[in-house]
């Protein structure tokens, strides 16, 4: 009950910054589609900031969104290096003439 209160009385910032570190959270366990609808909720919890404390809280927050876009681009990193390790893969097999699992009628050379 005191977590509800808290959040009740904390300012648009603060709810910010919150929605920030879940974010890197997110971030860390791979659940990007959460990212995307957390970041659809900040744009319009920063507008709620106050115009003269906004630039204050988006320079809080900026490191956070620095540390996620390296997430984001290692993230992105990998799954092109497993890609391409995948069509490699799928290069040497036809090059060592091992049927290709999609035609299972083809024969063996």
């Amino acid at each position: 009950m005191a977590a509800n209160q808290a959040s009740v009385n904390a300012s648009p910032a603060d709810h910010a910054m919150d929605i920030v570190a879940r974010m890197e959270a997110l971030a860390d366990s791979g659940e990007w589609s959460r990212i995307e609808q957390l970041a659809a909720r900040l744009r319009s919890v920063l507008l709620d900031i106050p115009d003269k404390e906004r630039q204050a809280a988006i320079v809080r927050i900026s490191p956070c969104f620095e540390r996620l876009q390296i997430k984001v681009l290692v993230s992105r990193g990998e799954v092109a290096e497993k890609l391409s390790d995948i069509r490699r893969g799928q290069l040497a097999t036809r090059a060592y003439g091992q049927p290709d699992r999609r035609a299972p009628d083809s024969r063996l050379r």
